[in-house]
């Protein structure tokens, strides 16, 4: 049985049964997918979550099992992105080349972003935020300027929450054996290029890393034409028959011999009263729910999902008239360091990155916001937090007019944070689960928040229950 039908929920069915294992799989809204939607309407296409994400191997081989390649779209890697900075907006630099003419950040801080690769530090003994890394190597201007919108960006995190080993353990273990990120970086480089599998494979995208690298996170590869959305509703129409819409889990206790005495399997309790037994569980739903279901049952692992913290998000998709733009977007969109107090994140540019996602003559720009849940945008009404929203971007954008459409979802726990010890919290919970037989857990608080993360756990959730199976055929 697997519990939620989020992204990883349902690769994790569908990689189940490909192996030949039929699973229940038991959601408790009316449809998949998490927060991957796709609102269609008026001509227009709205998505709720991942914009232009990366499309690594795991989500490549989904797409062609899906026959979905003639679907996707394909962003361009090199579209510009702009930080906002004293009202003006200012290209991002991922070059060298870029750094040095970029107006972001002043001439000290980039002496000391280039001077890293002759100096030497090494990190201290307690884990640091990332914001106290980058403080310490490279300076405040840095760390407020050019790595807390990224961050923001890419996972709607706090820079001075987010933990170095449980975010960036790689960045960490490169200062930590060369004192330096650069030389680091290009010993690793040099590493991979070493090695002959590295030299006989062609060029892709990294499938999988332990760490989380800032350029290969970024959103900037592709899409759908029918949006986002058309992964998860396809993967729900094969696995349709293995589905339960409207099944809310309660609780999840072990079960139990007519003695009282516990087996290997699980009770799972509904809303409506009705019980349903299983011999092995897979919980893909967030940390914060988990940690409710769990509660009675393993009060243990519950209290280190309930220590997950989750990031608000208030998502604000918007129409407007393209002449209506005084300063139309020629890119990918713009991100706000919060230094700037805006609650606007990062503002894409939908119309500008992929055809068709607003009527000719218009533009749609979607808008992430909110970085604190007692945010005014979340106690106020729909109306009103798009309307904040709408107000920031004229000022960004030179707006004259309001939106012709648009569509609001708001989140209070949105996005798991991998927070200082968060490494270790996932770490205790490895170590419980094998006196937890049968539970497995998929999700994107454990070692990945991108789709192809959550894909690829998903697909070794249903490996390792798959091998379970094998092996209990074999006793």
């Amino acid at each position: 049985m697997v519990i939620g039908a989020g992204i990883s929920g349902l690769a994790c069915s569908y990689r189940l049964k490909q192996l030949g294992i039929e699973p229940l799989v038991l959601e408790s809204t009316n449809r998949a997918g998490g927060f991957i939607q796709t609102v269609r309407k008026n001509g227009s296409l709205f998505e709720a979550g991942p914009q232009c994400p990366r499309f690594p191997e795991p989500v490549w081989n989904l797409v062609r099992d899906l026959r979905l390649e003639n679907e996707f779209v394909a962003g361009d890697p090199k579209a510009k992105r702009y930080i906002f900075r004293k009202g003006r907006l200012h290209l991002v630099p991922f070059t060298p080349g870029g750094l040095i003419r970029t107006t972001v950040v002043d001439f000290r801080s980039k002496f000391r972003l280039f001077a890293d690769v002759f100096g030497h530090t090494s990190p201290p003994q307690a884990e640091e935020s990332l914001a106290e890394f980058v403080e310490r190597k490279f300076g405040v201007e840095i760390a407020d300027y050019l790595v807390d919108p990224l961050i923001s960006t890419i996972f709607v995190a706090d820079p001075h929450k987010m933990g170095m080993e449980s975010a960036f353990p790689q960045l960490v273990e490169w200062e930590r054996g060369y004192g330096s990120l650069i030389r680091g970086a290009l010993a690793a480089r040099k590493s991979r290029q070493n090695k002959p599998e590295q030299r006989r494979a062609p060029k892709q995208a990294n499938t999988k890393s332990e760490s989380f690298r800032v350029t290969d996170a970024l959103p900037s590869l592709g899409s759908f034409k029918s949006g986002m959305g058309i992964l998860p509703e396809a993967l729900a129409r094969e696995l349709r028959e293995n589905i339960r819409y409207g099944q809310a889990v309660v609780s999840i206790s072990r079960g139990q011999e007519s003695n009282g005495a516990p087996t290997n399997g699980w009770s799972i309790r509904l809303n409506n009263g009705t019980a349903i037994n299983t011999h092995t569980l897979v919980l893909a739903v967030p940390a914060f729910v988990a940690a409710c279901l769990l509660e009675q049952s393993a009060p243990q692992l519950a209290s280190l999902f309930a220590a997950i913290e989750y990031s608000p998000v208030c998502v604000v998709a918007a129409v407007y008239n393209r002449a209506s733009l005084a300063r139309p977007l020629d890119g990918f969109g713009f991100m706000v360091p919060r230094r700037e107090g805006m609650e606007t994140i990062c503002t894409f540019c939908n119309s500008w990155l992929f055809e068709g996602r607003a009527p000719n003559g218009n533009v749609l720009l979607t808008s992430f916001a909110g970085r604190d849940p007692r945010s005014t945008l979340f106690t106020c009404t729909e109306e009103q937090a798009a309307q904040m929203i709408h107000s920031e971007n004229a000022r960004v954008l030179g707006i004259t007019a309001e939106p012709t459409d648009r569509v609001v979802w708001r989140h209070t726990r949105a996005m798991p944070q991998y927070n200082v010890g968060h490494a270790r919290r996932v770490a205790q919970m490895n170590d419980l689960l094998p006196s937890l037989p049968n539970l497995q857990l998929a999700g994107n608080y454990l070692t990945g928040r991108s789709i192809g993360d959550c894909v690829q756990i998903g697909f070794q959730s249903a490996e390792s229950v798959h091998s379970r199976y094998l092996d209990h055929d074999n006793q």
